[in-house]
């Protein structure tokens, strides 16, 4: 690997941790937030969903603008504006100004993900590795973003949470403007000895399809499992642990579960370099649907060890998505194929968390992740008919 993908890698992949850092702050602040400005959680809730719509509407235009534009400016941006939002959100003085901080972060933040993957796919040689790297740094993020939220809000406020947030997000912005300036060689369409799909001037429409289908559905599952897992957690850990407090310990263990999430992305990557993608895809989906199931039954010790497990092959398939998707698509529209892909996983998929609320209120919040399994079902049916694909194309 060169210098300047080795470059690249590094800043992408550290933007990625912040991204989603910021992305589960507001979550973990929300109570101190609600209670400073004296707004009901349904206020709150209110501005959750204008964010969270912000962040997943915002990756089909970020993609369009990819495909036309330098990827790396884009990426200045997003960081140089994620960094002013979280100062608005940080000395806003009242909510509605917090509001308008949260619609710039959540569109800041969507600009991030089909921009950073184009760019990767235009910049590396080794793909499945790259994306590797890249959901290394996302799931750091996701793993450590609550957790550090809330302790630094318990240290300091919520407000100097979001204004230190800012910090990092305006070095990396100062860090791309440098590293736009350098010009990269685009490397040469490397046709991998495991894929068949012939590299056209015209995206494959009905594996895109698919695809997309997965991606549905697997954002249902992770806007489910971020948002209630935690609560989940507090609910049926019937054990102490160096007499810590109950939700500390239920938010530790969340974290943990979430960090196994690291080797699954490493793993995933590793394998989409040598191994078909539609097999990986297809065998990460069979093993997900009876680890939900299994989540929504048990307790205790028990259920934080499944929950590692299946934040692990969770994520682990994340690298090998995102390889495929490059199997599919042009070179001059993967951008807007990125765009699409996360418009389905985080825009479409931000309306689990209102379908899952309503049926842990109704039934219970172990129905939260049996109900995840139904959203696993229609992924399975999905790579499975990529995988029928696969077997098909294959050379006799």
């Amino acid at each position: 690997m060169k210098v300047f993908e080795k470059k690249a890698i590094l800043y992408t992949a550290g933007c990625h941790g912040l991204v989603h850092i910021l992305e589960l702050s507001y979550g973990a602040l929300l109570i101190h937030i609600a209670t400073e400005f004296g707004a009901s959680l349904f206020v709150m809730g209110i501005l959750a969903n204008v964010f969270g719509l912000a962040f997943g509407i915002m990756g089909l235009p970020a993609g369009l603008l990819a495909d036309h534009f330098s990827e790396r400016r884009l990426l200045m941006v997003c960081c140089l504006s994620m960094g002013i939002a979280s100062i608005i959100i940080g000395l806003s003085p009242s909510i509605y100004i917090l509001g308008t901080g949260l619609l710039i972060l959540g569109l800041s933040l969507g600009i991030y993900h089909p921009v950073s993957f184009a760019f990767i796919t235009r910049v590396t040689t080794n793909r499945g590795m790259s994306f590797a790297y890249l959901g290394m740094g996302g799931n750091l993020g996701v793993a450590i973003g609550p957790l550090l939220a809330t302790s630094m809000a318990s240290i300091f406020s919520w407000r100097e949470t979001y204004l230190f947030l800012s910090i990092p997000a305006l070095i990396l912005s100062v860090g791309f403007y440098f590293f736009s300036n350098v010009e990269i060689p685009s490397p040469q369409k490397i046709i991998s000895k495991v894929s068949l799909n012939n590299i056209s001037s015209r995206p494959l429409v009905v594996p895109l399809i698919l695809v997309f289908i997965a991606a549905t559905m697997n954002g249902f599952i992770y806007r489910g499992i971020v948002t209630f897992l935690p609560l989940y957690l507090n609910e049926r850990i019937n054990f102490s642990l160096f007499n810590m407090d109950k939700a500390l310990l239920a938010g530790s263990f969340t974290t943990i579960a979430l960090a196994f999430g690291v080797g699954g992305q490493f793993l995933g990557g590793y394998l989409s370099d040598r191994k078909s993608r539609e097999t990986l895809v297809f065998i990460v989906s069979l093993i997900a649907v009876p680890l939900l199931i299994l989540m929504g039954n048990s307790q205790g010790i028990l259920l934080v060890i499944i929950s590692t497990v299946f934040a692990f092959f969770y994520f682990m398939g994340q690298p090998i998505y995102n390889v495929l998707l490059a199997d599919y698509s042009p070179g001059d529209q993967r951008g807007r194929i990125f765009g699409l892909y996360f418009l389905f996983a985080f825009g479409l998929g931000s309306f689990s968390a209102s379908i899952l609320g309503y049926i842990a209120g109704k039934f219970g919040t172990n129905w939260v992740f049996t109900s995840s399994a139904g959203f696993g079902l229609i992924t399975i049916i999905s790579t499975t008919f990529l995988f029928i694909r696969y077997l098909k194309s294959r050379p006799r």
